[in-house]
């Protein structure tokens, strides 16, 4: 078992996700919370109970919508609880780091932004997304929702990975009355409790997978058909770029036009299958890039990330100052993935003879 001073310094919250499963069979997210569970190193042989004040998500974050009571034990137990100042102190000290390296970058980001508008005044309207704000109404930089995920044994290649997220349902956030699109970047284990998300937590999804395959993976924000916001995953490798659907599975390989060139005839404008129009900026776990080329339409987009004059990029160090694990306090948490309790085989085979039989009783 760990010691104490192992178990002060593990700062990761429990995060508990309320679900509502209506009389249609839609699950609904309720609640997202994060409980610091470091309290019970102070009770009495590790044991306390407490009460939760479980909120709403989005607009209603603020909202409550039930409490819910919680045992909290350590087993085993220590030998000697934990002084409650040794606890208050070494939480105080992990806020004012992480608060600090916050601040920090938060700054770097304005001055970034600043220096990205100066180099073309039309870059004020291009979809360069920096933060994104999760179910909490929290503000998170959006490579922080991007982490390697290995499947495992789970998922035997990419093109099965693509094919988990896209069974996912898919359902774009909600708000009351008529505004504009509004995004939320769940938490990746609400979204996976829920089952259902928008295209944003689609492709933070699949990218981490891919990711774990050690792909070049990068999750892309920009537009598709009659401009709508959208997000998809591209794979850059050396000699070729992949476009990843994760909504639908599908892959597109992408082939760069020079804008110089003479128009295409309509047998190679076929052959731009992919829904994409514009793009706007990229980003994973590690780097993120906003596009400064001339134009942000998709078909004529170079990807060579190192090319300074084509992609303005994050200082490697300041995105690791955040989205290194245990600096930041609130940074999203990428769950692991764990294999069915079902058997597939014999659950597909007693499916089989279930239709088998409906076929037959509907013959007669």
């Amino acid at each position: 078992m760990a010691d104490t001073q192992t178990l002060l310094s593990i700062c990761d919250r429990v995060h508990i996700v309320l679900t509502r499963k209506d009389t249609i069979g839609e699950t609904h997210l309720i609640s997202s919370h994060f409980l610091e569970w470091r309290q019970v190193l102070c009770a009495p042989v590790n044991k306390a109970n407490r009460i939760l004040e479980l909120n709403g998500i989005g607009a209603e974050n603020k909202l409550p919508v039930g409490v819910v009571n919680v045992c909290l034990q350590l087993i085993p137990p220590l030998n000697e609880s934990v002084s409650n100042d040794i606890l208050a102190a070494q939480l105080d000290l992990e806020h004012s780091k992480s608060t600090e390296r916050e601040r920090l970058f938060l700054i770097y980001a304005k001055q970034w932004w600043k220096e990205f508008l100066e180099i073309r005044e039309e870059h004020r309207t291009r979809l360069v997304k920096i933060f994104g704000q999760d179910e909490n109404g929290v503000n998170h930089p959006v490579f922080s929702f991007v982490q390697p995920l290995r499947s495992g044994r789970l998922l035997d290649t990419p093109r099965e990975a693509a094919r988990f997220v896209s069974l996912i349902g898919y359902d774009r956030h909600s708000v009351v009355g008529n505004t504009d699109r509004t995004e939320m970047w769940t938490q990746t284990h609400a979204f996976l409790a829920r089952n259902c998300g928008d295209c944003e937590n689609h492709a933070v999804l699949l990218c981490s997978l891919l990711l774990g395959f050690g792909l070049d993976a990068y999750v892309c924000i920009g537009t598709k058909g009659k401009n709508q916001i959208h997000s998809w995953v591209v794979t850059i490798g050396a000699d070729d770029v992949f476009f990843w659907e994760s909504l639908n599975g599908n892959r597109y390989q992408h082939i760069s036009i020079d804008p110089d060139d003479p128009p295409l005839d309509k047998l190679s404008l076929n052959n731009i299958r992919h829904p994409y129009k514009t793009i706007g900026c990229l980003f994973n776990d590690k780097s993120f890039y906003a596009n400064i080329q001339p134009t942000c339409n998709v078909d004529t987009c170079v990807f060579r990330l190192s090319d300074q004059s084509k992609w303005k990029a994050m200082s490697h160090d300041a995105i690791a100052s955040v989205n290194t694990p245990g600096l930041v306090l609130t940074a999203p948490v990428m769950p692991h993935l764990m294999s069915n309790t079902l058997d597939p085989v014999a659950l597909s085979n007693d499916i089989e003879k279930q239709i088998r039989a409906l076929i037959i009783q509907h013959r007669k």
